[in-house]
């Protein structure tokens, strides 16, 4: 089945603070014919998975405010259950072994392309629960 025809109908969440990437996503998924929600800081973000949940959250380590690790420890708490990606322009060994801990299921590095997060989705998906672990996304 094809990736965004499996994604129709999930909450999927985005927390970024660059407005040029969530515009641009918010889009992409439109064209696609899914629901993107798009938020600028992890608080926002808190609000949306209390009142409604998730089944994926992709969110930036960098945020104002509370960083995207503190979000999805934070986030965790209200709802488990969700599938994590985590982009980021900082993919130091420290970084990675937090969001290893908080059970992120893909790495995504910044800069991406919509293949990069298509492929880390699609390998989100075909997970039948959250994973033990991160599998870095590929760079070409």
């Amino acid at each position: 089945m094809e990736l965004f025809q499996r994604l129709q109908g999930m909450k999927v969440l985005l927390v970024e603070d660059d407005q040029w990437i969530r515009d641009s996503l918010r889009r992409f998924f439109a064209n696609e014919n899914c629901s993107l929600m798009a938020v600028e800081t992890g608080e926002d973000a808190l609000e949306i998975i209390r009142g409604n949940g998730c089944d994926i959250v992709i969110t930036d380590y960098r945020l104002p405010g509370m960083d995207g690790l503190e979000f999805l420890k934070k986030a965790q708490r209200s709802n488990a259950r969700f599938k994590k990606i985590l982009l980021t322009a900082y993919m130091t060994e420290q970084v990675i072994s937090e969001a290893f801990r908080l059970g992120v299921n893909e790495f995504i590095e910044k800069p991406f392309s919509m293949e990069d997060l298509e492929e880390a989705l699609v390998r989100v998906l075909e997970k039948k629960i959250v994973s033990s672990g991160p599998i870095p996304a590929k760079k070409q």
